[in-house]
């Protein structure tokens, strides 16, 4: 680390890109909070409860892409940048530790937390930037957080489980508004657009994906170790390793291979910043969810999925390919076909779960993702086949 106050923290252009091992060591913070996330889905019984989930899980993947974006921007071995991902790290630690009671006994820990992570956020890069281009962004920033920050906080201090979740959805909209608006301020023009390091932005978004998958093995693991191994079990076993399997080439051999190349290439690099965020969203929020459903599997392979389980199941498959083929299209200008057709069968599907063992509904979702797999490696084979000439 670096502690020289001439120098700009932003970092070096030509110089490395790569994701640094202190980013890493952060994101170990936010698979732990996936793992708690997709154990709150696969207890919960009630839709408020999924939704409930849902605005936690939101809220942590919002921790995780405004680091990002810092650590994309400002060098991480440049004081106080380090001190500051640290200080971040240990603040979503402790939200996941308040995430199961989040809404009963510890509201003001998790939502308090979150105001403290922007509001110190805020403060140490104004400091750090005093007299320097980018200032500005800072200040907007903590300005929206400190508005975000007060309803997480009554949020956190209302008994109510119901008025504490439409509290915190209106301070979870203000700060996802402010970010997707690059924090607008009335009177003052609009901010530049966000400048990124196409190889690093690209890495992480490819590492944090990798990494959630890594909660669905965990979940497969320990669900069926926590078990006598049945045959169905064990088939329900195997039918979330496929399922991972294809979840791992689906993104790995479409665009988010090609994600940073994507970037360089496309003359709206600044949307591709933006956009990239909520369509890996879906996609993370639907590994979780599948997950979820695992867990459930594995444990009552034998049950008749309610609609929570369903929505878990097939709706958590529904998701990752929504977020897929928001991703196509943001890299590549088209909706795939197969991606389409793969949401609407998971949508024909929901109806005929409820008369259908949970292992049956599992196997289903599974084929779901790879009959859109065959499609999309039919449909990269046809384009890497050269035409044929007539004679």
């Amino acid at each position: 680390m670096t502690d020289d106050p001439g120098r700009p923290l932003t970092r070096v252009k030509g110089g490395p890109q790569r994701a640094d091992l202190l980013e890493l060591f952060f994101d170990l913070a936010f698979i732990a909070s996936l793992t708690l996330v997709s154990q709150q889905m696969a207890a919960e019984q009630s839709w408020t409860g999924i939704g409930e989930a849902l605005l936690v899980l939101s809220t942590l993947w919002a921790v995780w892409v405004t680091t990002t974006l810092i650590t994309d921007t400002y060098s991480p071995r440049k004081r106080p940048i380090p001190y500051l991902i640290l200080g971040i790290m240990f603040g979503v630690m402790l939200m996941s530790a308040a995430l199961p009671t989040a809404f009963r006994d510890h509201g003001l820990v998790f939502g308090g937390t979150w105001a403290v992570i922007n509001l110190g956020r805020g403060l140490v890069l104004i400091r750090s930037q005093r007299g320097r281009q980018g200032q500005e962004r800072s200040v907007r920033a903590l300005a929206w957080s400190l508005s975000a920050g007060a309803l997480w906080v009554v949020g956190g201090l209302l008994d109510d489980p119901g008025w504490r979740l439409g509290v915190w959805l209106a301070a979870l909209a203000v700060d996802y508004i402010g970010f997707g608006f690059r924090f607008p301020v009335p009177g003052r023009p609009a901010l530049p657009r966000y400048e990124v390091s196409p190889e690093h932005l690209a890495e992480r978004y490819q590492q944090i994906y990798i990494l959630t998958l890594g909660e669905l093995v965990l979940v497969s693991v320990l669900g069926l170790s926590h078990q006598p191994f049945t045959p169905d079990r064990i088939a329900a076993f195997g039918t979330a390793f496929l399922t991972g399997v294809v979840l791992w080439w689906s993104y790995a051999g479409g665009a988010g291979a090609t994600l940073r190349t994507a970037i360089e290439a496309s003359p709206h690099r600044a949307r591709l910043v933006q956009t990239n965020p909520y369509a890996h969203w879906l996609m993370v929020a639907g590994v979780v969810g599948t997950a979820a459903g695992v867990e459930r599997i594995i444990a009552e392979p034998g049950e008749r999925p309610e609609g929570v389980m369903t929505a878990l199941i097939l709706g958590g498959t529904g998701l990752f390919l929504c977020g897929r083929a928001v991703l196509e299209h943001e890299v590549y200008g088209r909706v795939p076909l197969s991606h389409v057709l793969g949401v609407a069968a998971t949508i024909a599907l929901a109806p005929l779960a409820a008369h259908l063992p949970g292992l049956t509904v599992g196997v289903a979702a599974a084929l779901v993702l790879v009959g859109v797999a065959l499609g999309e490696l039919l449909r990269m084979r046809r384009r890497s086949t050269p035409a044929s000439v007539a004679p």
